[in-house]
């Protein structure tokens, strides 16, 4: 079954690009649905780094209000003639805030589908169900079938272009880097994270110094290259992991834009980050990855994907209030015994 065609449809995603990219698969499966239809991204002010290689759109309208933080009145207010000025048949919430609930039901439009539970629930004209611990890119896909839509794409999909794949094999060849030995792209530092209330950047990233001492199990193990990526904020963990790296190491941390980013771990065998849209592009782009998760919930934030795994730091009885606590638990032998699988079967390829 398939809705009917040429609707004006708007998914709107609240919070930053992780939550985006993981609607990436309803947005294809949208597209592949009904081509005549019209789909409008309406998503935080981030997403303009990755809106072009996204999806099935044939618009993105980038909004303030739809990020983590509470909005001012006018921001809601220019969300609200965002919404009311297209001439929408139905609207796909990929939220589950009061806030985004109230505004699309402000908005008038008559279909209005969301994730079940929580405030605002009678505000929505559809519901899908969204377990607590489930992959959030599970629940959006089922936004779709409020439309009438049963087959769904559940691979991620991201383009990052031309321009940047030249700019990847430029600075990977160029480098004499990429010489058909193992590659591993590792974010020791926040990796492009937007903010995440309650959470600070710091707490979601894992120590640079275990990130070395895995950097050097990898290259002794199988001779393995380390790609290191991150922005200008990494710089500081990036050198500390750089100082106890004994493994071939290429440093790009701060040099790349995120769409150049994302095509050099499509060059790549494996990501390893914390909490990132890196992780969510890696899974995008076909490369296998591996997450590691403290504060966050790596089960619902994770990347997607039969080749992407999580590894998640697991609280102590006793463990108190330190928000980095939960990252210091997760040794480099739980990310070892994570990615040896994945490492052996990039490298019988090589």
């Amino acid at each position: 079954m398939r809705y009917r065609a040429a609707v004006r449809i708007a998914v709107v995603v609240a919070g930053g690009l992780v939550e985006t990219l993981q609607a990436a698969p309803l947005l294809g499966t949208l597209r592949v649905a009904d081509p005549a239809s019209t789909i409008v991204l309406m998503a935080p002010p981030s997403v303009t780094r990755v809106a072009g290689g996204l999806p099935g759109l044939d618009e993105v309208v980038t909004l303030p209000a739809l990020g983590p933080g509470p909005p001012r009145p006018d921001q809601w207010l220019a969300a609200l003639l965002a919404l009311r000025t297209r001439r929408l048949e139905a609207v796909l919430l990929c939220s589950a805030r009061l806030r985004d609930r109230t505004l699309a039901y402000a908005s008038g439009i008559a279909r209005r589908a969301g994730l079940d539970g929580g405030p605002g629930t009678a505000l929505l004209t559809a519901r899908v169900p969204a377990a607590a611990h489930e992959n959030r890119v599970e629940a959006f896909l089922r936004l779709a079938g409020t439309l009438g839509v049963e087959e769904r794409l559940h691979r991620p999909e991201y383009d990052p272009g031309e321009a940047a794949r030249a700019r990847a094999q430029e600075r990977l060849i160029g480098s004499g880097f990429e010489d058909g030995r193992l590659l591993i792209a590792v974010a020791p530092g926040a990796g492009f994270a937007d903010p995440i209330p309650g959470t600070p950047a710091w707490a979601l990233a894992w120590d640079p110094e275990r990130f070395a001492h895995l950097a050097n199990q990898l290259g002794a193990r199988h001779g393995a290259g380390m790609v290191v990526l991150g922005t200008e904020a990494d710089r500081d963990a990036a050198d500390r992991m750089l100082d106890d790296v004994e493994a071939p190491v290429l440093d790009l941390c701060a040099g790349l834009a995120l769409d150049e980013a994302a095509a050099v771990i499509e060059r790549c065998d494996l990501l390893i980050s914390g909490e990132s849209p890196l992780l969510h592009l890696a899974a995008a782009v076909g490369t296998p990855a591996i997450g590691l998760y403290g504060p966050t919930d790596g089960a619902a934030r994770g990347p997607y994907g039969p080749g992407s795994r999580v590894v998640q730091g697991l609280p102590e009885p006793t463990s108190g209030r330190d928000p980095g606590r939960l990252m210091r638990r997760i040794r480099v032998d739980d990310v070892l015994a994570g990615i040896e699988g994945v490492v052996a079967q990039a490298g019988s390829r090589l």
